[in-house]
């Protein structure tokens, strides 16, 4: 459609004259202005110089201190154990509410690295990381941030009593402090955007959304095939092993002809290894689903980044209760039998309960103590072809585990057909069995 435009007589709008008064400068106004251009010259750079040599940068601390009111348990000698990450998360707690209530507002975060005896009670490693004008050296910062403990200890109670004496606050790069924290497993290294809930959508994995950044899911790999592209998905547990089903090796068992990828796309892949061993949990059976489990080990190791990381395996005793929201990622079809996407999707999904799983009109029996339901009853959101073997993960205090493995079900987001995951938890044992972790 064409508009015309509009034409107006010069009598609709009549002209209005207005008075011109005559600009008239002395000596002494001209000299005002001139100080006052000179003024708002000097603040104006003033604001730029404070943004521009005031820029805020991050600065990394390793602290190390003793709890002498709580007695060293030898379950927090493992990292990926329930009493560890709950020690932890109640000392980053802590930490957290000494510096954020300091005023400084300079905090950004804290993560414990390690917990160790001591005969008083308990030595306490972790990282410390702030943000302070790029103008503070690392001693400056250092002295604040001691400051700022030392008078949060005199005012206030707090959980852990901190033996002072063996506070000590060491300066660490950036690098540095990657290598401390690729020694957790479970953290997404890169600042990111959480996925946008399921139902937020209109695109899927089936009904997800595409992974937005680089390091966003870090344990993700591709299993391929050569000659024949992607077929599964898989986890990192370690620098060499992976996670992944059973039946995705039921075309070719020989590790010789995988090759495994990481990053979020497949093409071109951010890191690319060969395999070295498959092992197939030795009670699979393909006619049942039951321990569609297997291991797959690298031919040489991977190093850890923001983009290429391991997620934790759960404590066996894990139990997550219906409803509890879990994320599936893969490189699968976005509808029933269609084509592997090339870039990795992610969708929200929600644990069933194996009571609810089993109902005649959903799966009438067939879910095992090893496996899990997740999905959603009206169907619409789930993992399809293509992302089997790949990973359901659950967040517990900003640590991310793997809870599921992507096994089977009955098409792809069929309303009462929620997709069905091996129940990692279940498989504790035999992990650690073939690999030690």
């Amino acid at each position: 459609m064409m508009y015309q435009p509009l034409e107006c007589s010069q009598a609709d709008y009549p002209q209005v004259e207005y008075q011109r008064r005559q600009q008239c400068w002395g000596p002494i106004s001209l000299s005002l202005f001139t100080l006052a251009i000179i003024a708002i010259i000097g603040i104006a750079i003033g604001i730029v110089t404070h943004f521009v040599v005031e820029d805020d940068k991050s600065f990394y601390y390793l602290a190390s201190f003793k709890a002498t009111n709580i007695k060293y348990r030898e379950c927090y000698g493992m990292r990926t154990s329930k009493q560890f990450i709950e020690r932890s998360h109640q000392i980053e707690r802590m930490m957290s509410r000494i510096f954020q209530h300091s005023g400084e507002g300079r905090f950004i975060k804290s993560h414990v690295i390690k917990l160790s005896p001591d005969q008083n009670g308990m030595n306490i490693l972790m990282v410390l990381v702030f943000r302070f004008p790029s103008t503070d050296s690392t001693e400056q910062v250092r002295k604040k941030i001691e400051r700022i403990l030392y008078q949060s200890l005199k005012r206030e109670p707090m959980p852990l009593t901190i033996y002072k004496p063996s506070f000590t606050l060491t300066p660490i790069d950036n690098k540095k402090m990657r290598n401390l924290l690729n020694s957790r497993c479970g953290i997404r290294m890169t600042p990111s955007y959480m996925p946008l809930p399921a139902f937020a959508s209109t695109e899927r994995i089936v009904q997800g959304s595409e992974a937005a950044l680089e390091g966003e899911w870090p344990w993700q790999a591709s299993l391929q095939l050569i000659g024949a592209g992607h077929q599964c998905g898989a986890s990192l547990i370690s620098n060499t092993w992976l996670l992944t089903a059973a039946h995705c090796f039921r075309r070719n068992k020989d590790p010789n002809r995988w090759i495994v990828t990481f990053g979020i796309t497949i093409t071109p892949p951010t890191v690319k290894r060969s395999l070295r061993k498959i092992i197939i949990h030795e009670n699979y059976r393909k006619e049942t689903n039951e321990n569609d489990i297997a291991l797959a080990q690298l031919a040489t190791r991977v190093e850890f980044s923001n983009v290429v990381q391991r997620v934790c395996l759960p404590d066996s005793s894990l139990k997550l209760r219906p409803k509890t929201g879990v994320f599936v990622t893969g490189f699968g079809s976005i509808v029933d039998d269609g084509p592997t996407q090339n870039k990795l999707r992610q969708a929200r999904v929600e644990t069933i309960s194996p009571e609810v799983c089993n109902r005649k009109d959903v799966y009438d029996g067939m879910i095992t103590s090893g496996m899990l339901c997740a999905g959603f009853m009206e169907g619409k959101v789930d993992a399809c072809k293509g992302d089997s073997g790949g990973p359901l993960v659950y967040e517990n205090h900003e640590i991310w585990y793997l809870v599921g493995i992507v096994s089977w079900g009955q098409s792809c987001a069929l309303p009462k057909k929620p997709g069905v995951y091996t129940r990692v938890s279940q498989y504790r044992d035999w992990i650690a069995s073939k690999t030690g972790i």
